[in-house]
């Protein structure tokens, strides 16, 4: 259907007078063929002019096919075989994308944001939803082999650019340690792990000379699943535990050294407990599946939303709480390694 469409419009805009100069020659071959006859040559020497001018025709019509392919070559585009009009929405993308990259650069990531700025990038975000090119963007996050593994719009690492939510932004008021690089690992669905660098205060201010760097790395692990909405966009979350892991100190590598971890699957099985202890309490309304069923409430604690996903930009919104109002954007660019 498409095709044909294409070769509508393309046949409407051929040039007329290349028509009027085909259609010309074949008449004008039609009748040298009659004034051959009429002035007397044998029947030998009209079958070959009658031969010459059938040939003409044919290079004449070959040429008119070659002037349509080309027209319709033109109007389709060379990677994807779409119309060209079809790129608006990706040049739209583009544009979009690179005035939140300039937004985050402008405002340290969202720590040094104004209010205006924070404006300013949900209305970037709102536009570039408007145009999200993924449909089920947390297909494949379960890990359970339902999507190929090229088909998992979330897999990867990805490093944050942007942020509004409290609980992050709060952490550059410290004033020992800030942030360095924040990353979302998620290589190996359904293992989904928050990792946050710290370094001192000191390092981000003064040259390294004055300051050698040192460097802490807290990683939250946790195990992610769709939830079961209509449009999948919808990321499910339960925490499963938290290592500290020192990198560098003043100077020296101490990855070595082993690290501080907890444990947080063991309050999930108490809680798990307490709650069939209870009456009138619902597994699914904490998160937690009933005996026998995978379905878990969308409205569960422990989410974010996806309003925005290709394979550069992730776009991600996290659960409201009474404490974080709305719980902030997330605005994160994939990348190939997440080392320190």
């Amino acid at each position: 259907m498409a095709i044909l469409t294409i070769s509508a419009i393309c046949l409407s805009n051929l040039s007329i007078r290349s028509y009027g100069f085909s259609f010309s020659s074949i008449s004008s071959i039609r009748r040298s063929r009659i004034y051959s006859i009429e002035d007397g040559s044998t029947a030998e020497e009209a079958e070959a002019i009658r031969l010459d001018r059938l040939n003409a025709a044919d290079e004449v019509a070959s040429q008119l096919n070659k002037n349509i392919e080309e027209c319709v070559m033109s109007c389709v585009d060379d990677d994807n075989d779409t119309p060209n009009f079809s790129n608006e929405k990706e040049q739209e993308r583009t544009a979009l994308k690179k005035q939140l990259y300039k937004l985050s650069a402008s405002y340290d990531r969202g720590f040094g944001a104004t209010p205006t700025a924070r404006d300013e990038a949900e209305d970037i975000i709102s536009q570039l939803a408007a145009v999200n090119p993924t449909h089920n963007p947390a297909r494949g996050i379960d890990g359970d082999g339902t999507a190929g593994e090229d088909d998992i719009p979330l897999k990867g690492i990805w490093r944050m650019i942007w942020t509004s939510a409290y609980d992050v932004v709060s952490l550059g008021a410290s004033p020992i340690s800030t942030t360095s690089a924040i990353y979302q690992d998620i290589s190996y669905p359904p293992a989904a792990i928050n990792i946050i660098d710290f370094i001192p205060k000191s390092q981000s201010i003064l040259p390294a000379s004055l300051s050698p760097p040192s460097l802490l790395r807290a990683e939250v692990a946790t195990r992610a699943s769709s939830r079961n909405v209509s449009t999948n966009d919808r990321v499910g979350l339960i925490f499963e535990g938290l290592k500290l892991q020192p990198i560098e100190l003043l100077g020296q590598k101490v990855d070595n050294l082993p690290p501080l971890s907890i444990d947080f699957t063991w309050q999930r099985t108490l809680v798990e407990k307490l709650i069939e202890l209870v009456p009138g309490l619902d597994k699914s309304s904490f998160g937690f599946s009933d005996e026998g069923s995978e379905e878990v409430s969308p409205d569960a604690p422990g989410y974010f939303d996806i309003p925005y996903v290709d394979n550069e930009l992730l776009v991600i919104r996290q659960q409201s709480t009474p404490v974080q109002g709305t719980g902030g954007v997330f605005a994160l660019i994939k990348v190939d390694s997440c080392k320190p």
